[in-house]
């Protein structure tokens, strides 16, 4: 559904990204891919349709939405990349205008990261 929405937002009507995801949908829901496949033209049955080569460059995540507490408190969600250090990272963080907000002008006393989970400011 997350697929589909996300195509529909984007207002896509191709047939090449619409048809694999037919042959992807067709063990989960065959009676209504069957009927979508005959719709689109398509000869024979879905189910005999080669299934879409996996490719992990489409689905390798490059950046994360990091939780960033201040005091332990969860104020805000930043999404920083995967492979940023931990001074990129304080300064991303320490950039973001509600940080600022709830830092009140206050220098962080402590800033702590952990790896693809959270980040936590301490004033």
């Amino acid at each position: 559904m997350i697929c589909v929405n996300e195509l529909n937002e984007l207002k896509c009507r191709k047939k090449a990204i619409l048809l694999p995801l037919l042959v992807l949908l067709a063990p989960y829901a065959p009676h209504i891919t069957e009927e979508l496949w005959q719709l689109a033209g398509q000869a024979g049955s879905v189910l005999d349709a080669a299934f879409p080569e996996f490719k992990e460059e489409y689905v390798r995540e490059s950046a994360k939405a990091y939780p960033v507490a201040i005091n332990g408190k969860t104020r805000t969600e930043i999404t920083i990349g995967l492979e940023a250090s931990q001074a990129e990272v304080e300064e991303i963080v320490l950039g973001n205008e509600l940080v600022k907000k709830w830092l009140e002008g206050k220098a962080p006393k402590k800033i702590v990261y952990v790896k693809n989970r959270m980040i936590n400011v301490v004033i």
